[in-house]
């Protein structure tokens, strides 16, 4: 309950913070804001779609937006923008460049002057302390030497530039410990799923890079973005990639979006804008302001 609580706060604050683009909407003679159509997200774990906007209810009254719209994964939600079921994609701002990238249909746009910044970690069991503290370490130490800086290069601006990576090869450590990792594909270029069904983007060469200095072996597991929570509660992963709406350089003791009970995160690796992607034809491409 303390999570759910967490969670839809946050969310309001998210939506809050939105409000100079959300509501730009000129009222008409009555004073009702132009309504442009809904928001698609990817499922949360902890509210549903209802509770969501039984939550901001009041607060969408002065939305260009009707109501958020769950999708269980990034492709579905995709084809609902293009089908026109959804006025608007929320997520974050690498992922929209990369949909962006291979659809000259669709155009990316801030959803405010100062968009909220998503925090990327790793997720794992509250147990399993001993190892989040060394994922951590290792973290510090490849931002520190410059790993981190040239992953970004390699698995994100390039690949949103058309540049498919080699396909990233774990090291393989005799009689080592093995880590099983869950991968959705629905966060590309962070966390993708080629063609050919494998794994190769940003959260996939963090993780090999991790296990290489932690000497441990890891199982790469496909799971869907809905079911991560459950995927990781019941052992079929040790750990999944997560994000929280806050501060890339004060983020301990934050909550963390939609994170499940009896969980741990570690150091944030990455901190990335929440964006929007909407149709390049849509009216609701005029309404943004382009810093």
């Amino acid at each position: 309950m303390k999570k759910t609580v967490a969670l839809i706060l946050a969310l309001m604050i998210t939506l809050f913070a939105c409000q100079p683009a959300c509501f730009a909407a000129e009222a008409s003679d009555t004073g009702a804001v132009r309504k442009y159509g809904n928001i698609g997200r990817l499922s949360k774990l902890n509210i549903t779609e209802d509770e969501l906007n039984d939550v901001l209810k009041e607060i969408m009254v002065n939305s260009i937006c009707n109501k958020y719209v769950f999708y269980d994964t990034m492709t579905d939600m995709i084809m609902a923008l293009n089908r026109g079921d959804i006025a608007v994609l929320e997520t974050d701002q690498n992922t929209v460049r990369y949909i962006a990238s291979r659809n000259d249909q669709i155009v990316d746009r801030p959803p405010y002057m100062n968009p909220n910044m998503l925090v990327f970690c790793m997720l794992l069991r509250g147990e399993d302390v001993e190892l989040r503290d060394q994922i951590s370490a290792c973290i510090t130490d490849m931002k520190n030497d410059g790993t981190m800086e040239e992953m970004t290069q390699t698995y994100i601006e390039d690949v949103i530039a058309g540049i498919d990576p080699e396909a990233i090869e774990p090291q393989v450590f005799p009689n080592a410990k093995t880590i099983k990792v869950a991968v959705t594909g629905d966060r590309p270029p962070m966390d993708y799923i080629s063609e050919g069904g494998e794994p190769l983007g940003f959260n996939t060469a963090l993780i090999a890079e991790v296990a290489k200095r932690l000497e441990m072996n890891i199982e790469i597991v496909n799971v869907s973005s809905a079911a991560r929570g459950i995927a990781l509660a019941t052992g079929v992963c040790d750990i999944v990639f997560w994000m929280e709406v806050g501060d890339f350089e004060n983020w301990e003791g934050a909550d963390f979006e939609d994170q499940p009970e009896n969980t741990i995160v570690t150091e944030p690796y990455m901190s990335v804008p929440l964006w929007w992607a909407v149709l390049k034809d849509s009216p609701v491409v005029n309404e943004y302001r382009d810093k």
